[in-house]
């Protein structure tokens, strides 16, 4: 991995392109005559002596169009420089298209982009990009990453508010690492209580005075009623918990849950493909996103009140563990009837959901890796809401940080695929299909009246293939529409 230190520089500043060892990325459009160059190939070419767009031309499959890219060494009468070529699409190129351009560009090392002078206000989503790009796992995490120096050519922001924007990217950037690094990390070395000290250590190194974090043991999950959590985890011989994270902010609380499950083997109701079991350690991924929401928004100032409740646990087959038939007991007495230990994600967020909902926030948002396909396929998050307008608020969070997701509709026929003859309901259906649907309607009988939203991001948190921008592996997903959900950006 390496972390990339960014700064800004004019568009007016043509001596910063200079030739050496050091990539430069432009990005170019496409059009009907072919690709085009915009402001960043114009000051490109002016300042290595070459033709951009020509350039680009040597390669017969680069097209100038959204996930196009090319590496070319080039030689003008200055020197030699590396040109990595992206492709934005049709001109103008939007600050998302930018955003992408940006991580997608990582394939090099660049130590100077024009990406940012081909729109007006693009610096934050490049900066952000270049460094979300260069993020790699690190298999020695203790040991430092490299820092990479990029310098962004820009064609101008308000006054005053680079530094800002500059200042959020860096924060975004450290806690998107942070989550993508816990989720691509081995299952053996992430056990619920290594993941309470991996959320403790982050929150004492960005929000140190802000945020308070607690990790809830078993006598306590018992006492508070968390009985779907004790029994997901019993059948590992790593005890459950809860992390809980608190940030006193202004005005009224928002609610969090998170997902956290660091390997799901299904349960008793194992797993059948392989495949699929060797990607189960990033199941606790919604958890990290959460908890690094709640970290960032703290460590970029004040921010609304919020509370958030993971649910840890590992779910694995065992003398002890959950059975097909059990019912257990939620926070607040609500009970479910367990059908498959395979959805064990809704019972943990269920306990949640019951204790966040009888504190009374002022709403709630819960994330979980429930499903890993789905309408929206990899480009997306889904979320559900009893309440149409938080769940606008989210999706439109979600654009603004280049982390997008879609609302989709709750039914209330589908409450009765829960029915159960021993408890209040039933964690999936007996003899029908389920699906994220089901899943979040199933949540929906835990939240009462307070306005609330569930997010499935299964099959956006993880990605088995490349799927452009992003590589294989972890993405972060849904953590930077959850900051800007609680910590609206500059």
């Amino acid at each position: 991995m390496s972390t990339v230190s960014v700064t800004r520089a004019d568009l007016a500043d043509a001596d910063l392109i200079r030739p050496g060892d050091h990539d430069v990325v432009v990005g170019l459009f496409s059009g009907p005559d072919g690709v085009r160059g915009g402001r960043g190939a114009a000051l490109a070419g002016d300042a290595l002596g070459v033709d951009v767009v020509a350039v680009a031309s040597t390669d017969p499959d680069f097209d100038g169009t959204r996930s196009a890219r090319t590496v070319a060494v080039v030689t003008g009468p200055a020197g030699t420089t590396r040109l990595v070529l992206v492709g934005l699409g049709e001109h103008p190129a939007s600050p998302a298209t930018l955003f992408d351009a940006a991580v997608a560009a990582n394939v090099a090392r660049p130590s100077t982009s024009t990406l940012a002078a081909e729109a007006n206000g693009a610096l934050g989503a490049v900066a952000l990009g270049h460094a979300l790009g260069a993020w790699r796992y690190r298999r020695e995490p203790g040991v430092p990453a490299p820092t990479v120096p990029v310098t962004l050519v820009d064609a101008g922001v308000a006054d005053g508010t680079a530094e800002a924007v500059l200042a959020r990217a860096a924060v975004i950037a450290r806690v998107t690492g942070w989550v993508r690094q816990l989720v691509e990390a081995p299952p053996n070395t992430l056990r619920p209580n290594e993941f309470a000290d991996a959320v403790s250590a982050l929150a004492g190194e960005l929000a140190p005075e802000s945020v308070v974090v607690e990790a809830w043991d078993e006598a306590t999950l018992k006492a508070l009623g968390f009985g779907a959590t004790l029994a997901v985890g019993a059948g590992s011989v790593h005890s459950p918990l809860v992390v809980e994270l608190r940030l006193t902010g202004d005005g009224p609380t928002t609610a969090l849950a998170g997902k956290g499950i660091t390997f799901d083997s299904g349960g008793v109701n194992l797993k059948r493909d392989a495949g699929e079991l060797s990607w189960m350690k990033s199941d606790m991924a919604a958890a990290a996103s959460v908890a690094a929401a709640v970290i960032a928004a703290a460590a970029l100032g004040r921010s609304a009140s919020v509370v958030a409740i993971l649910p840890v646990a590992e779910n694995m087959p065992g003398g002890s563990a959950l059975r097909p038939g059990d019912v257990v007991t939620h926070p607040g007495g609500r009970t479910t009837e367990v059908l498959d230990t395979d959805c064990e994600g809704r019972l943990v967020l269920a306990d949640a959901l019951g204790y966040l909902s009888g504190q009374r926030p002022e709403r709630i948002v819960d994330v979980g890796t429930l499903f890993d396909s789905g309408a929206l396929g990899t480009a997306y998050w889904g979320c559900w809401s009893n309440v149409a307008g938080v769940a606008t608020d989210l999706v439109d969070a979600g654009v603004r940080a280049f982390d997008p997701g879609w609302a989709l509709p709750l039914h209330p026929t589908y409450l009765a695929l829960l029915s159960s003859r021993v408890a209040d309901v039933a964690n999936a259906p007996a003899d029908a299909p389920d699906s994220s649907l089901v899943a979040a309607t199933y949540l929906s009988t835990f939240v009462g009246d307070v306005p609330w939203v569930h997010v499935d991001n299964g099959s956006a948190a993880w990605l088995e293939r490349d799927a452009y921008p992003w590589p294989a592996g972890a993405t972060g997903t849904p953590l930077r529409a959850l900051l800007e959900f609680l910590h609206p950006g500059p």
